[in-house]
């Protein structure tokens, strides 16, 4: 359906090259030190898991969590030296004992939670006292232009994106905070931050993320015909204002939820 060599190339462009970045941003803002345990909840292909690793150093412990084999399966393969140990499991019952971790990380998790209230509970009993939870929450769709225009040339086609939106589900940053601060973790704040990415064109990023992930993948396949090239056509003029000789810039916000444990 789509011209791209292949599924695999477009994943390898979307969790390396866009949600890989805002990763390490996450593990930046946790603040990971070396010798600490982590633990990366949803943690997918592993970008975080892996830039958690690098910091925490030999003597640190690194876990990536998921409940999806093939993430994991392809984490592993990204990690030839198994510096993160990965394990498929659901976030609402983590195999871990009470107070193992120095902080637990978790990059796009939240909004998808099925249990939020299970799953933020287990992420408070593995914390040690003292021990930092770190969510990165993608901000309200109108200050991502490119997944918004994404969603609206989708809508253009009578498609509702129904798993595109869903990233940007959970973007109140007051909710947010009040919720993380109810299941009893204290210096509470959320912080926004954008990020920059290239894009070889608008076609190009439309493309990409329409192989990226089965997940998201559902919604384009929604469409009929020859519809994907009014999308394209669509985001394209709405990208209009970032294109440049070398690309065009995809803009995204999100919230960076800090909370640490009583």
């Amino acid at each position: 359906m789509f011209d791209l060599e292949s599924a695999e190339s477009c994943q390898n462009i979307v969790f390396s090259n866009f949600y890989g970045p805002w990763s390490e941003k996450m593990v930046k803002h946790t603040q990971v030190q070396k010798n600490e345990s982590i633990l990366d909840i949803g943690c997918g292909t592993g970008e975080a898991a892996r830039y958690a690793a690098k910091l925490s150093g030999a003597n640190g412990s690194v876990y990536g969590v998921d409940c999806e084999a093939k993430l994991l399966l392809k984490a592993q393969k990204l990690d030839p030296q198994s510096s993160v140990k990965w394990l498929e499991t659901e976030l609402s019952n983590l195999p871990f004992v009470d107070e193992e971790f120095d902080a637990v990380i978790g990059s796009q998790i939240y909004q998808f939670l099925f249990n939020r209230d299970l799953a933020l509970r287990e992420c408070h009993r593995v914390l040690k006292p003292g021990g930092r939870m770190v969510l990165n929450i993608f901000s309200r769709q109108e200050l991502c232009p490119g997944h918004n225009a994404l969603i609206k040339g989708l809508e253009t086609c009578n498609v509702d994106a129904t798993n595109l939106k869903q990233f940007f589900a959970q973007s109140d940053p007051i909710a947010i905070g009040d919720c993380i601060a109810a299941y009893g973790f204290k210096d509470v704040s959320v912080v926004r931050k954008t990020l920059e990415t290239k894009f070889l064109s608008s076609r190009f990023f439309v493309e990409t993320f329409a192989n990226s992930d089965p997940f998201i993948e559902s919604d384009f396949q929604k469409l009929k015909n020859d519809n994907l090239e009014t999308v394209i056509e669509y985001v394209t003029k709405e990208l209009q204002s970032n294109a440049e000789n070398e690309g065009v810039r995809i803009l995204t916000t999100a919230n960076f939820v800090f909370g640490r444990r009583r």
